[in-house]
């Protein structure tokens, strides 16, 4: 039964049905001429095929002679020999829906209608003229009525074809987009065992550069020469989509030497010239770091083979950018590793598998801790230790950062309150996601914790990035000016790698900046590294700001960093990150060492 339905769906779709009920109406058209015409009904053996002709002729010119000259061949035998109304009531309502299917969405039918009407009319003997205007008038309306359905028929399915091919397509572009991609590989032969399918993401090296240099009108107009120079690239050899932003995918289906085809189009990527373009304000040369992905290596699994091309491409990103990567085995313990963090994540809490560690900060005069910053680690029963570059980025994405901030939030404060119990006044710092800022009632949460544990809210410091601080400017700064009412301090982490604009260090609530160690590292033996190290603490300072630079690891660091005047440090140089039992023992319980608020 669902065969037979199968079968006949796909005949009404290929519009089969529609050709056998013509040639029926034809047929009988014809059996009727020959059989009524006595003198001229031989010559309508040629009405049948003149219209057969215009049916299946894919030229419409020739359509049009062929529907016109049968037409004039009924009203010339009509002339010759008029036809009774029994035989004109009997098959001739036909031929213009007829003509409906030859010209839909035109008024041929109607003129049809009108010209048959018109031609007969006045060929009918007076006692037949009643039932002939009866006939007419069920021929006119009968036309005009299927003409205007099949016109709004068409009109309509045209509107649908446009508003799904819109659905499909990328704004920007114009290429296939994001949800085509998804159609695509599932409606793909993908499933096929002998044919293998090739994923190359292309990730556009950088182009956050174009928008903070050139503005995003002219990144906007890059992407459009990006998008045609690939649509030149792959042009009958695979299919390109652009997903979202500055990534685009292009599917390689196999035809022969699926490798030799990816490789002919990674060439064509890499050419320099080809993907050098001049925009407004300037030239500016465009790279791609490129992931690619076999169906077959991912055993035909296709949520295994889109894993597999997004670990390839993060892999061809963080190996120096411009870079193309296949994914082999090499990345398979990665990509399984990954996928058991995602998965276990969610009740990594509930199981106690998180432990903060505290790295101290340090006076930079007389090396007093002043205070410590709680860094999160994993304790996974399988994997061991899981450092939070692995997770925390999957916890971002999967918004269980929220989940994790408010763990690590009432942990550090609960320590913190221990610490202040023991007579030890120990700030500690705890950094806050750019998802707890845009999902989360951060302000009430803090409130809540600090009144339940009844910490001292300046013994609590939250550490945001720059990025964070330019998401949302008027919710960040509304949430850090309350916090700050409350007595918590507000420290901008990883100051000077991103946007480091004075605007936003002159409006937002801030009371540390913390010099990123990338600035640290080389700040010895790189002037340049150098200057902007003491360009920040000047800043700082003169914006009545408290500066701390992390990352410090050699006593020469140190120095330089004093003579420039940074206050405090952090760094291995003192300690690496510990546990909060080992923190106490090392700090805390020394009376020696005076720990300052």
């Amino acid at each position: 039964m669902i065969n037979r339905e199968s079968t006949l769906n796909k005949l009404v779709n290929s519009g089969v049905l529609i050709k056998v009920a013509y040639i029926a109406a034809v047929m009988l058209i014809s059996s009727t001429l020959i059989l009524q015409h006595e003198l001229v009904g031989t010559s309508y053996i040629l009405f049948p095929v003149g219209m057969l002709i215009a049916l299946f002729t894919q030229n419409l010119q020739r359509r049009k002679l062929f529907a016109l000259l049968s037409f004039l061949h009924i009203l010339i035998g009509g002339v010759i020999e008029p036809l009774e109304v029994e035989a004109i009531e009997k098959s001739f309502l036909l031929l213009p829906l007829c003509y409906l299917i030859l010209f839909p969405s035109t008024i041929w039918p109607i003129v049809v209608a009108v010209l048959l009407i018109s031609h007969y009319f006045f060929s009918v003997p007076s006692e037949g003229l009643i039932e002939m205007a009866d006939d007419s008038v069920k021929l006119m309306l009968i036309t005009i009525f299927a003409t205007s359905m099949t016109y709004y028929k068409i009109k309509s399915d045209k509107q649908l074809a446009k508003y799904r091919h819109d659905s499909l397509s990328d704004v920007l572009t114009h290429l296939p987009n994001r949800r085509a991609f998804y159609q695509f590989i599932e409606q793909a032969d993908c499933n096929k065992g002998n044919l293998d399918h090739v994923l190359l993401k292309i990730d556009i090296d950088n182009f956050k550069d174009v928008n903070d240099s050139f503005g995003p009108q002219q990144a906007d107009k890059l992407l459009k020469f990006i998008a045609t120079r690939l649509k030149q690239v792959v042009t009958n050899k695979a299919e390109l989509f652009r997903m979202e932003g500055d990534e685009f995918i292009i599917v390689v289906r196999e035809k022969a030497n699926i490798e030799q085809q990816v490789s002919g189009i990674v060439r064509e990527i890499s050419r320099p010239e080809r993907f050098h373009f001049e925009l407004d304000r300037g030239f500016y040369q465009v790279t791609f770091s490129v992931g690619i992905s076999s169906l077959k290596k991912a055993t035909n699994n296709r949520d295994i083979w889109l894993k597999n091309v997004d670990v390839a491409t993060v892999k061809a990103k963080s190996t120096g950018k411009n870079r193309v990567r296949w994914y082999d085995e090499s990345l398979l313990d990665e990509t399984i590793r990954a996928h058991q963090i995602e998965v276990e994540l969610e009740q990594a809490i509930r199981l106690n598998q998180f432990v903060l560690h505290y790295q101290p900060k340090v006076s930079m005069r007389d090396q007093n801790v002043k205070g410590a910053e709680a860094l999160i680690r994993w304790e996974h029963p399988e994997l061991g230790m899981i450092s939070p570059i692995e997770f925390i980025s999957i916890a971002e994405k999967t918004k269980q950062i929220i989940m994790i901030g408010r763990w690590v939030i009432k942990e550090a404060c609960e320590q913190a309150k221990r610490w202040h119990d023991a007579g030890m006044h120990v700030q500690v710092s705890v950094n806050v996601s750019t998802v707890q800022f845009a999902h989360d009632d951060l302000l009430t949460y803090i409130r809540h914790i600090l009144r339940r544990t009844n910490l001292p809210a300046n013994l609590l410091q939250i550490e945001i990035t720059e990025t964070t601080l330019m998401k949302d400017t008027e919710r960040v700064t509304k949430i850090c000016r309350r916090l700050q009412d409350e007595g918590v301090t507000i420290a901008v982490d990883d100051f000077g790698i991103a946007y480091s604009s004075l605007n936003y260090l002159k409006h937002l609530p801030i009371d540390v900046l913390k010099i990123d160690k990338s600035f640290v590292d080389d700040c010895v033996i790189e002037h340049h590294d150098h200057m902007l190290v003491r360009t920040i603490v000047q800043l700082g300072h003169n914006m009545g700001k408290w500066v701390i630079a992390e990352g410090v690891e050699y006593e020469s660091q140190r120095q330089l960093l004093c003579q420039e005047g940074c206050d405090d440090y952090q760094g291995y140089l003192f300690s690496k990150p510990i546990t909060a039992q080992e923190f106490s023992e090392r700090f805390v319980k020394q009376p020696e060492l005076e720990l300052q608020a």
